[in-house]
């Protein structure tokens, strides 16, 4: 031993403290080669000391047994640790076959490793992934006008209805008096069909490569034609494309106050509502749907009074269970396809769409698609959209802002 004055209790002390220290620290082949031969001559040295009681024998002893286990872990250790990269590396290269399928279907393989160490905090080099099969698609406006509306289909390029525009007025008759004589008149209201398409250009690589890719089109496709048509029939002039209810083609009544002119002290958006609706009700249809955006439910909903109480009863149940914003009765639609301040209301039974074509979807070559290695393919509907003449005073169409102050008392 270095330090030939220790006694044989210090020695043994320090061969422990030698053990602990180099079984924490080495890393490479030449190391336990050292530490091997620096701890066997330090345990002959121990065994070679003159005083050596039974206690010091047994203490060599575990010494002994120690230095062989250590010899044995150290064996086995000697080999550096892949890391998990290099072993998610080879677990890839095994499997590729099984991936592949995998990924077509839209599933998953569940790849396993060994004797895998990280040490470390984790810095982004190493790679622990999954695949989500679901694809982050762009967030699309909020439809309600469509699904609420009287649609049904057509065969040809134009629809046409017949309007009376004049009706006969019976009058009360003296005896042997001449009787009244109505004059019925009717005529013919012919709306054009108009057709909406989008379409999306993909090389047939991208398609072999990736299987959820045409899925994926097919969808984004038909949502862009369905974002149109709800687009269109709001704001729509007919010109090209169909008519919408705030576009003055479609010919819909404004807001008038009538006996309601600056008379209602403190007027708010459910004042204005509720007086529509009698504007509406007045010309014999009942209104069963408002049209707002977003913003302007929000602010309809936190209206409060001078106590500040709520005008508006935000968590009042519907009668039906469904959880929709009603005002009196009507069923109100939260659609970001209507500009803020402006509203409609009416009933939509009476809007009428006709689809000559459903949205459908079609697969072809344009123009240089062949020699491209590319594939077009588009989404397209025809349909028309209208409010017979008669009909239209089951609407009207406002500003919020505007109308409210026609109707507050100064």
């Amino acid at each position: 031993m270095s330090d030939t004055n220790l006694t044989p209790e210090q020695a043994i002390e320090k061969i422990n403290e030698v053990f602990n220290e180099k079984s924490a620290t080495f890393s490479t082949k030449e190391e336990l080669e050292a530490t091997t031969t620096e701890m066997k001559s330090q345990i002959d040295s121990l065994k070679g000391m003159e005083e050596k009681s039974a206690e010091i024998e047994k203490a060599i002893a575990r010494i002994e047994g120690r230095f062989d286990s250590f010899n044995e872990k150290a064996s086995v250790s000697t080999s550096t640790p892949k890391s998990l990269g290099e072993k998610m590396f080879d677990v890839y290269a095994k499997n590729i076959e099984a991936i592949k399928g995998a990924v077509e279907k839209g599933g998953k393989v569940n790849l396993n490793t060994k004797t895998t160490t990280i040490t470390g905090s984790y810095t982004g080099d190493y790679a622990l992934t999954d695949f989500d099969t679901q694809v982050d698609e762009v967030v699309r406006k909020r439809y309600g006008i469509l699904e609420n509306s009287n649609t049904g289909a057509t065969t040809g390029k134009f629809v046409t209805y017949v309007q009376q525009t004049a009706g006969s007025q019976a009058a009360w008759t003296l005896e042997s008096k001449p009787k009244t004589e109505g004059e019925p008149t009717w005529e013919e209201i012919s709306e054009e069909v108009k057709k909406i398409a989008c379409y999306v250009k993909v090389s047939k690589e991208m398609l072999e490569d990736l299987s959820f890719i045409r899925a994926e089109i097919n969808n984004d496709l038909m949502l862009s034609v369905k974002d149109g048509v709800e687009q269109a029939l709001l704001t729509g002039n007919g010109i090209g494309e169909i008519k919408g209810l705030l576009d003055a083609t479609m010919g819909l009544p404004a807001f008038g106050a009538g006996p309601f002119a600056l008379s209602v002290p403190g007027a708010n958006i459910s004042d204005l509502l509720r007086i529509v609706m009698a504007q509406i009700e007045a010309a014999n249809f009942t209104p069963t749907h408002i049209i707002m955006n977003p913003q302007d439910i929000a602010l309809l909903q936190i209206t409060k009074g001078t106590d500040l109480t709520y005008t508006y009863p935000m968590y009042l149940p519907t009668q039906d269970g469904s959880g929709e914003m009603r005002i009196a009765g009507m069923r109100v639609i939260s659609s970001t396809y209507i500009a803020q301040d402006k509203y409609v209301v009416g009933d939509l039974s009476k809007l009428n769409v006709r689809f000559r074509d459903n949205i459908a979807m079609s697969v072809g070559l344009d123009q240089d698609d062949f020699t491209k290695n590319m594939i077009t393919i588009l989404a397209e509907a025809r349909l028309v959209s209208y409010i017979k003449n008669n009909q239209k005073p089951a609407f009207v169409v406002g500003t919020l802002s505007t109308d409210i102050l026609a109707i507050t008392a100064p």
